[in-house]
């Protein structure tokens, strides 16, 4: 059955929010001058505040105010209350903002602590701020593009805001509010990149929530898109863009099933752009409508198959993977980075390995030879990201073996592993 959904909370039923966004004045921090009696001047720090900590593929990333008088932030982390915090990162005044991916451990709880300062000028603690850590998925995969037929669908927007049927019902159902002289929406061309990317995130999850597990507006912020007002519409099962605005009009519905009509024909907007694809003989809408200052350039049709990245939240990818593997989709979780050598030592039958931690990584796995370039094999697997070494014993002696390192992190109960380090040569005593 062919149908379209309209959002309400967070159910499925859900095809149409209008969202704005209001600007806030935002209010320098505060900051003191203390006067000593030699009549000096001192100027403080103002004390940091945290504003967000948000889960992305790549990590954590944790976002704070401007401080007063910062001419710089130390950015502090621990795992557990009874542990000290940790300096993570020192960053430069313009830095507000810092994505932290040696924090991937799934389920696992990070808290984060910011001090301001200016040179040997420290400021207060900000308040420390907890997080859980979830997973995101990137699924990468091709989807097939119809958007010749998707900026058709302007014309119909703008004949319909401009025509003489330009009504809505009342929140009562007892009387027509009509709206005539509304003007036409300009087709933003960097707003249809958005759009584009909504669909194909539909056609895993028809909701405006994400597959990221966020909300459908997030995904103009990502891309810096700037606007006061923005609104969206999603339907599927329409071939043509014809029978899909026909479904978005809502002509015969009341005011509650009139979402979708109520965006079309809004005055809060200046500009739309559609995204259409085909995915699985099923065809995906999205109708993108915002209020911008900023203008776009004209980009050429897209109407043939792309590669899209996507990002699924690991809570949902279970649900969402028979979709995913029908369309043949590539998934990949965020990988630890590749460790260096810092020594080899040997004792008799015994060789000791050194190496540097992994960010990102749950553990290492220690690969040996007799030949550098085949017959590899794994000789343990050390369990813990902090310890750095590692011993090999029961070696012969006076010969050749050859070692390489593979560091790994656990995701949905199963390994990722990050690249190998170079392969080290020692012999022993």
């Amino acid at each position: 059955m062919k149908k379209f959904c309209i959002l309400n909370s967070k159910r499925f039923l859900a095809a149409v929010l209008a969202a704005s966004l209001m600007t806030t004045p935002v209010l320098p921090a505060e900051s003191s001058l203390v006067v000593h009696a030699e009549e000096s001047v001192k100027q403080t720090i103002a004390k940091p505040v945290i504003t967000e900590i948000s889960n992305e593929y790549e990590g954590l990333v944790v976002h704070w105010k401007a401080a007063s008088g910062a001419k710089g932030y130390q950015l502090f982390r621990r795992q557990k209350r009874t542990d000290p915090f940790e300096l993570i990162a020192v960053l430069g005044e313009d830095e507000l903002s810092y994505t932290d991916n040696d924090a991937m451990k799934e389920g696992g709880i990070y808290t984060y602590m910011l001090k301001g300062v200016d040179g040997e000028v420290v400021s207060e603690e900000s308040e420390p701020k907890t997080v859980s850590r979830f997973l995101v998925t990137k699924v990468s995969m091709k989807i097939k593009y119809a958007q010749k037929s998707a900026r058709q669908m302007q014309k119909m927007i703008n004949d319909f805001r401009t025509g003489k049927n330009t009504w809505c019902w009342n929140s009562t159902n007892t009387q027509k509010v009509y709206t005539q002289g509304i003007g036409k929406l300009a087709y933003d061309y960097n707003l249809e990149k958005i759009a584009m990317k909504r669909v194909a995130e539909i056609a895993i999850n028809f909701n405006h929530e994400r597959p990221n597990g966020k909300t459908c507006f997030t995904a103009m912020s990502e891309e810096g898109y700037k606007y006061k007002y923005a609104g969206e519409n999603i339907a599927y099962g329409y071939k043509t863009a014809a029978k899909a605005f026909e479904a978005f009009q809502e002509t015969n519905q009341y005011y509650s099933g009139q979402g979708h009509r109520r965006n079309m024909l809004s005055t809060n907007y200046n500009v739309c752009a559609i995204g259409h694809c085909k995915v699985n003989g099923v065809h995906y809408w999205v109708q993108l409508f915002a209020y911008t200052e900023d203008d776009s350039d004209y980009t050429k049709t897209i109407s043939t198959s792309k590669k899209v990245d996507l990002y699924v939240s690991a809570d949902d990818l279970t649900s969402y993977k028979k979709t995913l593997n029908k369309l043949g989709a590539k998934i990949n979780d965020y990988a630890p980075s590749q460790v260096t050598w810092v020594d080899l030592q040997t004792e008799k039958k015994k060789a000791y390995l050194f190496y540097t931690k992994s960010v990102g990584a749950a553990g290492y796995e220690i690969y040996r030879s007799n030949q550098k370039k085949k017959g590899y094999k794994k000789v343990g697997t050390v369990k813990s990201q902090f310890k750095l070494e590692f011993t090999d014993k029961k070696l012969a002696r006076k010969k050749k073996y050859y070692y390489y390192i593979v560091p790994y992190r656990i995701a949905h109960d199963e390994k990722v592993y990050g690249k190998k380090s170079e392969i080290k040569m020692i012999k022993t005593q």
